[in-house]
């Protein structure tokens, strides 16, 4: 009865596994930043703050606060803010790391 149980085990084993892989695939596929980014906001003159955030690779926190100081341009419409792309580049762009050679 135990070999019956680790033979039917391993069949079972053998049929989900690939299964299982596909789906974690698709589903790493579908979270990657470039498919959220690509599927929501490709084309899109304007952004609401989560999709201003899967494109620039911020949190949604950071936009909301460059928003509430003022360092990004925003417009309400209704209960909704959007961010216009050409500002939100403007504004990641702003402020460029300098790197220095030693």
């Amino acid at each position: 009865m135990n070999e019956r149980s680790v033979n039917l085990a391993e069949a079972l084993a053998a049929i989900i596994k690939p299964i299982v892989k596909e789906a974690v695939r698709e589903a790493m596929s579908l979270n990657s930043p470039g498919a959220a980014q690509s599927s929501t906001a490709a084309g899109k003159s304007f952004l609401t703050i989560k999709q201003a955030a899967a494109t620039s690779g911020l949190g949604a926190s950071t936009i909301r606060l460059a928003i509430r100081r003022r360092q990004l341009r925003a417009q309400k419409v209704g209960r909704r803010v959007l961010v216009k792309r050409s500002d939100l580049e403007t504004f990641l762009e702003a402020n460029p790391i300098e790197t220095t050679i030693d």
